[in-house]
């Protein structure tokens, strides 16, 4: 998963997990990403610059 600075068109940081991804959605601050992984597994990730 990568985390994309759209302001500089570049990623700025990337995540890996173990399959594809299925659904990912953010808290309403907008410093965490939940993603849902085809296997079943979900992981939150802190993406705070």
């Amino acid at each position: 998963m990568n985390i994309w600075s759209v302001k500089e068109a570049k990623i700025v940081k990337t995540y890996n997990g173990d399959d594809s991804i299925f659904e990912v959605c953010w808290n309403k601050e907008g410093n965490k990403v939940a993603t849902c992984f085809a296997n079943k597994k979900l992981c939150v990730f802190d993406i705070r610059l």
